[in-house]
């Protein structure tokens, strides 16, 4: 008599290194997605500290020294920017892995102009802008970032602009021309 030969159970397919293979095709994206979201907090801290700066600034410049003419004008701002973009400055306390080369020099200022405060009154405001290269320190990112801010240099360019009238006694003539801003840049 000739015997069925033993039944094991059902078989299986092998599909034991499947999940190995899943997980290695997922996870460079989930890398690229936590260090992205990591890259952004950084921007947005950098952001946050220097929209602070440049509102402290700002403040500064409204209610520290009068200033009703352009030599007093001139002084104020000087020293208002260096305060702001300083070694100890408002930008290096407020931004996180601040570098002073990451300023951008053009982008960043402080004018002071006039402006009719109602009839027969002058009024001096400030304007304090601020901008800050933050590096990108992730390479794929780098690309995608970089040319957002419309130039190609390796960050991105984040910044802001505070406006506040500057704290006088009431003025009825100014020698700081409104059509002329006198800024320190």
């Amino acid at each position: 008599m000739i015997r069925p030969p033993l039944r094991r159970g059902r078989l299986r397919p092998r599909n034991r290194g499947q999940a190995l293979v899943e997980f290695a095709l997922v996870l460079p994206i989930l890398v690229i997605l936590l260090l992205s979201i990591i890259q952004f907090a950084f921007i947005f801290a950098a952001q946050t500290g220097v929209t602070n700066a440049v509102r402290e600034a700002a403040r500064l410049a409204a209610v520290n020294t009068p200033t009703v003419n352009a030599a007093q004008a001139t002084t104020s701002a000087n020293a208002i920017y260096a305060k702001l973009v300083g070694a100890n400055g408002l930008m290096a306390r407020n931004v996180f892995g601040f570098t002073a080369t990451n300023v951008v020099s053009p982008g960043t200022s402080v004018c002071y102009l006039s402006f009719p405060d109602g009839p027969g009154v002058m009024a001096i405001k400030v304007k304090v802008t601020g901008q800050y290269l933050h590096p990108i320190f992730i390479p794929l990112l780098d690309g995608i970032l970089d040319g957002l801010d419309g130039t190609n240099d390796g960050g991105l360019r984040i910044g802001t602009a505070e406006e506040m009238t500057v704290e006088n006694a009431v003025l009825t003539t100014t020698d700081i021309s409104s059509v002329t801003p006198i800024c320190k840049s």
